[in-house]
């Protein structure tokens, strides 16, 4: 086909319902412009095929023949309905975790007011904090809509998902031995966390008692990796994914909330309390990323 009529019909299919007749509407564009361009001189070429698309008009013109009425909000905000949602729900989850957290209330004026809460309160407060914030995006796609606003919406490149890739063997056999050497060293020493000085023996980097439930958790974490890997080569979906970063997110926040006193082991100069919940931040911070890269990647789905 011509490259130039279909990055056309794609530019068109933008402005266009994403259910309601939009496959039917671009192959009906495509039908016409190749009819045109087939008059020419020389039949349908690229070049006669982009004069026909000069003259048919912007793809956003186009497209608004085709739709009946303006709508509440244009065909190609709708698209962005719920990712934009997924966004500033999980910001608003992330400012409820840190309320819960301090025992604090928040206010973002317009977008957030978290009251001081407990973390059951939260299983009720979340939801209608998702309602609340599908209804702040929908009413500002509604005052672009109606104010002939560009459709270029901001898209941070960060959170811009990709499709989902196909598992590969060589890294699932490489998170099972990761799972089995980690798995050993906890047999072995109860511990997977070691501490040497000045080439003296490994020793464990915490009091025993915190060093076994926090590596267990851990394994915990990386086990679950492995399943979820293991359950793509069956189902691979995105559903998997956001599952596992969920469960490991918890896992991680079950770490920080550890209700075991950890002691670590005194190094002269360096405090290992600050590094070792440095280390924990940055892994929830990763895998919070990673959550919210996975609700896009379902509403993708949900989406087709």
């Amino acid at each position: 086909m011509f490259e130039s009529l279909e990055t056309y019909l794609q530019e068109i299919g933008r402005y266009l319902p994403v259910k309601g007749g939009g496959n039917e509407i671009i192959a009906e564009i495509r039908s016409h412009i190749l009819e045109k361009a087939e008059r020419g001189p020389g039949g349908a070429t690229e070049e006669s095929v982009r004069e026909v698309i000069a003259s048919y008009g912007r793809p956003q013109d186009v497209a608004a023949q085709y739709v009946e009425g303006n709508g509440i909000i244009a065909p190609v905000f709708r698209r962005h309905l719920f990712r934009y949602t997924w966004i500033l729900f999980a910001v608003h989850t992330a400012l409820t975790a840190i309320a819960i957290w301090f025992h604090a209330s928040i206010l973002m004026f317009p977008f957030f007011f978290i009251p001081r809460m407990h973390a059951w309160t939260a299983l009720v407060y979340l939801p209608m904090a998702w309602l609340a914030d599908f209804g702040l995006v929908a009413f500002t796609l509604f005052v672009v809509t109606q104010r002939n606003g560009s459709p270029s919406l901001p898209w941070l490149r960060i959170f811009r998902s990709s499709p989902m890739r196909q598992p590969r063997p060589r890294v699932l056999v490489t998170l099972l031995v990761v799972l089995v050497v980690f798995v050993a060293l906890f047999i072995r020493y109860r511990t997977i966390f070691f501490y040497s000085a000045n080439l003296r023996p490994f020793e464990s980097l915490m009091d025993p008692t915190a060093s076994m439930v926090i590596s267990i958790m851990f394994i915990a974490a990386i086990l679950c990796h492995v399943v979820a890997y293991a359950v793509r080569f069956v189902v691979n979906s995105a559903w998997v994914q956001l599952a596992k970063n969920t469960i490991i997110l918890l896992i991680l926040w079950s770490i920080w909330n550890v209700p075991v006193t950890v002691r670590f082991k005194e190094v002269p100069g360096i405090d290992l309390r600050i590094l070792g919940g440095v280390f924990v931040i940055v892994l929830i911070a990763n895998r919070a990323v990673h959550l919210i890269r996975s609700l896009f990647l379902v509403a993708r789905e949900m989406s087709k």
